[in-house]
């Protein structure tokens, strides 16, 4: 199936561009900023031509202070982007099947949870009631443009809680910051709705929807819980124990923010009723679920002797050590005094040329106890962990490879491409271990 994505090289963008290569084998066609130009409305629609099924996730972020000027931005990078996108589909005699169009909670008004055991129930799809202010407005224009779109056209609005991931957004911020300073900072009052919703989960929405053609209108993209600012802390706060835990004043946000700190310190009461009455299930309903860092831990032995020789990249979590490599292989040696020779060769694309390129390290056993955790050096002595993680013991064929934080994974094999059993396989064994499969990149072997 062929997927049109808007906001492909975004945090969302990213992670759902993966999902639907990956996990579903669709081909993901981004479409960029210079496509959305006034004057190119029809190459777009030749490009939206070739399509199944249009995402639109393009948008500002909304977290910065509002000035005119990012008011602005933000406004045209919803509502004028889907009015491309909208009046690119009018001009095809046969548009696109499905087009999926993002708006976010801030539709509906907005609550600062001092008075939540007297206030009504969370709203859902059927009570919408509209509220008040900035991102109300902004909201209510971005789905009116899409319900625009040609009749023939089955149109589903996704409205956004916070999507959590340990590698953007907000909390990617917020336990970067614990890690580095051990440091907790807690925003007020903590008593304000914290809708919210896993990355992992709005990709398996977005397959829900494409799959299943009798759901249309608006569904309320957020997992099913009543949670507060402070439940959200006290999981990172049980998880990793800071040193530290300091709230910042309303002053301090009013003086950085100006009136986007009521992004911060309300939120909305929201449900995701139509989302549960049509079947859809949540794989990550708690917050411990998607704060906990993954597993790490190794099990099984290590024939040192089959697991040296060549492996093939994959797939990669992105790092910019490898950042725009394709090609990318490492060869295994043992040297006589037991440690390892590493050699990683890649290939990057710079204009028309390809520039190879290859680095050398070492590796040695960090412990004999643990047979599976290896010490890397590629700079000056500075020794990196790497862990196997999964590994097929018969053959060699495929391994996971991590490290000591959720920040690197690997999948190596023996030959350019998996086979689908095996990457259901250590797919299956990266998830069950915690890890966001969304965020893998899948090489490119030439």
């Amino acid at each position: 199936m062929n997927i049109a994505i808007t906001g492909s090289t975004g945090y969302i963008g990213k992670h759902l561009s993966s999902f639907l290569m990956a996990d579903r084998g669709d081909q993901v066609i981004p479409i960029g900023r210079d496509l959305l130009d006034k004057d190119k409305q029809k190459q777009l629609a030749k490009v939206l031509s070739y399509c199944d099924v249009v995402v639109n996730f393009a948008g500002a972020p909304i977290g910065r202070r509002w000035t005119s000027r990012h008011k602005k931005e933000m406004y045209e990078s919803r509502i004028t982007t889907t009015a491309r996108l909208v009046e690119a589909m009018k001009l095809l005699d046969i548009p696109p099947k499905l087009f999926i169009s993002a708006s976010a909670v801030g539709f509906y008004p907005s609550d600062d949870g001092e008075k939540m055991e007297t206030s009504v129930t969370a709203f859902n799809e059927w009570n919408d009631k509209y509220g008040d202010g900035f991102l109300s407005s902004l909201c209510s224009d971005w789905e009116q443009e899409a319900k625009q779109c040609p009749s023939s056209v089955r149109l589903v609005i996704v409205r956004l809680g916070i999507v959590l991931s340990t590698d953007g957004g907000i909390l990617y911020r917020i336990l970067k910051f614990v890690r580095r300073f051990k440091t907790l900072v807690m925003i007020p009052s903590g008593t304000q709705p914290f809708p919210w919703v896993s990355i992992r989960d709005l990709c398996r929405a977005i397959d829900f929807f494409i799959c299943n053609s009798s759901l249309h209108g608006v569904f309320n993209l957020v997992t099913p819980s009543n949670l507060t600012y402070n439940d959200f802390a006290c999981s990172i706060l049980k998880i990793y124990k800071p040193w530290w835990k300091i709230k910042i004043p309303y002053w301090i946000l009013a003086l950085r923010y100006g009136k986007a700190m009521s992004f911060f310190t309300t939120g909305q009461r929201v449900w995701p009723m139509r989302l549960l009455e049509s079947g859809f299930t949540f794989s990550i309903p708690t917050i411990a679920s998607v704060v906990k860092p993954a597993d790490h831990t190794m099990s099984g032995g290590l024939d040192i002797n089959s697991y040296m020789g060549l492996w093939y990249e994959i797939a990669r979590f992105d790092h910019r050590f490898e950042r725009g490599l394709s090609d990318v292989t490492a060869i295994y040696s043992l040297r006589r005094d037991g440690k390892i020779v590493v050699e990683n060769r890649g290939c990057r694309q710079r204009g028309t040329d390809k520039i190879y390129q290859s680095i050398k390290g070492i590796a040695t056993l960090s412990d004999a106890s643990s047979p599976r955790r290896l010490r890397v050096s590629f700079f000056l002595g500075f020794y990196s962990d790497y862990r196997i993680l999964e590994l097929d013991e018969k053959e060699y064929s495929y391994a996971l490879i991590g490290s000591n934080t959720d920040d690197y994974l690997w999948i190596l094999s023996r030959t350019p491409q998996l086979t689908e059993e095996n990457k259901k396989l250590i797919l299956e064994a990266a998830k069950r271990r915690g890890y966001d499969t969304t965020r893998l990149l899948w090489v490119e072997h030439t």
